[in-house]
């Protein structure tokens, strides 16, 4: 790819609509630094100046903040499901109760536990939630902008620290697409 001379454009007949003016996304599949004419996921998401990055740079962080923001909130949601297991059937919980050792979540010692229709379609929305954040995130990595990709760690780093639970037991996965 040519990474020097060709910010306007990719040369030649590269698909899409022959009618388009203006600069085009600059496309890599190496690591860079480049700040000109890069797109971010979607061609109208285009960073051409300081700001523009800067900008980009915060809504990255924040948005890999909230995938970990959405696992503190699911990890809430089963833990109230399991603790009114619990005090629906005190004993069925045993001595070390659900959840205090490395039982994985909703991993009951009953086997008469089950989720309601809504109750399912709650962690199924939450399941969706954290893959479509996962791979949008992932996409945005994939540009291999050193920005895009430091505003991605820095941003998951900030939400675990504010959102990964003070406890080991919630450090035990890291951000992931799937």
């Amino acid at each position: 790819m040519d990474h020097e001379g060709g910010h306007g454009g990719h040369g030649g007949g590269g698909g899409g609509g022959g009618d388009h003016e203006g600069p085009t996304c600059s496309m890599n599949m190496l690591f860079n630094w480049q700040t000109e004419n890069l797109c971010v996921v979607f061609e109208s998401w285009r960073i051409d100046t300081p700001f523009g990055l800067v900008v980009s740079f915060l809504v990255i962080m924040a948005m890999a903040a909230s995938y970990e923001a959405l696992r503190a909130q699911s990890r809430r949601f089963e833990e109230r499901l399991i603790e009114g297991e619990r005090k629906r059937h005190p004993e069925s919980s045993g001595s070390g109760g659900i959840g205090e050792d490395e039982t994985p979540l909703l991993a009951p010692r009953s086997s008469s536990f089950r989720l309601s229709n809504q109750q399912r379609l709650t962690r199924a929305l939450f399941y969706m939630a954290q893959v479509f954040v996962g791979f949008f995130l992932m996409l945005i990595f994939m540009t291999y902008n050193g920005y895009l990709m430091a505003a991605t760690v820095l941003g998951a780093g900030i939400g675990f620290f504010y959102f990964g639970g003070d406890t080991l037991a919630t450090s035990t996965k890291a951000l992931s697409c799937h």
